[in-house]
């Protein structure tokens, strides 16, 4: 493979063109009303298709990886694409649960969990003299597609019902996706940038040691990093998963005035993508952590006293800004420390903890609204996670100074 200045770019905009489309699931809420009213579905029925999507998106992350590494980035993106596209075109036959979590749960998000870290670790290695940036505008791809494709999906399902419509968005997802997977290609390991003169922190991380998967799980350093990040994921779904209904009940708003602000939250999420982005090539890594965690406890514990819609808005700005920082950061750090040989399978392994977190934390905030009628055990719960997962950074990165000491 010829390599020329464009190249990099090229693998950039080919993966920010896939996460626009792969990140479908965030719109998948538009499909609950019409579906669950059609066949008599719960609600709560409808929601663990998304529960078990997003556990089988982080528990496949490993596998695509790894075939990433094994094969290239490109069939591995080509055969997960077959299982996304598939997976939703079928889930526009369903008409029973269990269909429904076969198809969409277990089909889409078994093709979203392989394509995510066959791109995203693929990407970063071609720009090892601007990982947070790039790492933060590849993420906003995936806020700028929900925000692009919603409107286009309500259209679709008023005009031609939702299991249609999820059968038009399969071809549109094999065909968007499909167009651009050629251009997502592997950086040979090694390779710098033309003209590039890395600082000695840069010279630092590129000449890391390279640990596969076996060697990783035996560092403590690991372990470390994997429970924070489970906690910092499950500290921000614990907002953002109820952000509509906190309006609501808490502050008592209109449904419609709920929804405005899940727009904010989604646009500061992107904002936050893009700003941790920048923030993390200069505060580097172990800071760019505190500082996204210090933000998300504070504004945490602000909600606690949130009664008005602008004092709420604003809390609503910190968290969705911090929480779509947590990728931005914590993708290119795995590969500060663990090394870029390897990088595709170990970010796939580690971001298991993303999964477990976007479990646990909607769970624990349901549970307390569930028992108590408010959420400020609920906030003061996450605020405590946060703290927690800024301890635990402290800990990480005393652990990977020692262990790049010892290698």
């Amino acid at each position: 493979m010829k390599i020329t200045k464009a190249t990099r770019w090229r693998v950039f905009a080919g993966v920010w063109i896939q996460s626009l489309f792969t990140s479908a699931t965030a719109y998948f809420s538009l499909f609950c009303i019409p579906l669950t009213t059609k066949f008599g579905w719960s609600d709560s029925d409808f929601a663990l298709a998304y529960t078990i999507y997003m556990f089988t998106y982080c528990a496949v992350g490993f596998i695509g990886g790894s075939l990433a590494e094994k094969f290239s980035p490109t069939k591995t993106i080509y055969l997960g694409l077959c299982l996304f596209a598939g997976g939703w075109f079928l889930t526009g036959f369903a008409n029973s649960i269990p269909q429904l979590y076969i198809f969409y749960g277990l089909l889409a998000g078994a093709g979203g969990g392989m394509i995510y870290p066959a791109c995203l670790p693929t990407a970063l290695k071609w720009f090892p003299d601007r990982s947070g940036s790039i790492s933060g505008l590849v993420q906003a791809g995936a806020s700028c597609g929900p925000f692009i494709m919603s409107p286009i999906a309500q259209r679709l399902i008023e005009a031609y019902g939702a299991q249609m419509t999820c059968r038009i968005l399969g071809i549109v997802f094999l065909i968007g996706v499909g167009a651009v997977a050629w251009m997502i290609v592997p950086c040979p390991e090694g390779w710098r940038p033309e003209g590039w003169v890395p600082s000695a922190a840069q010279e630092k991380d590129l000449s890391a040691k390279n640990y596969n998967i076996p060697q990783m799980v035996k560092t403590p350093v690991f372990w470390v990093l994997l429970l924070m990040f489970i906690f910092a994921n499950a500290a921000g779904t614990m907002m953002v998963s109820f952000t509509s209904p906190i309006a609501q009940r808490q502050i008592g708003q209109s449904a419609m005035t709920a929804a405005m602000c899940v727009s904010i939250m989604t646009l500061a999420n992107m904002c936050g993508r893009i700003g941790f982005g920048f923030i993390y090539d200069i505060l580097k890594g172990w800071k760019s952590l505190i500082l996204l965690m210090v933000i998300n406890g504070a504004s945490m514990l602000m909600l606690t006293q949130a009664s008005t819609l602008p004092f709420f808005i604003l809390c609503v700005i910190l968290v969705g800004f911090s929480f779509g920082g947590l990728l931005v950061v914590f993708a290119p750090m795995v590969r500060m420390i663990f090394g870029s040989k390897y990088y595709n399978r170990n970010y796939g392994l580690i971001f298991i903890g993303y999964g477990i977190g976007a479990f646990v934390g909607p769970k624990i905030s349901a549970y307390f609204y569930d028992t108590t009628g408010q959420y400020t055990l609920g906030f003061v719960g996450s605020a405590i996670l946060a703290a927690a997962a800024i301890v635990l950074v402290i800990i990480a990165q005393k652990l990977a100074a020692k262990m790049t000491a010892e290698a």
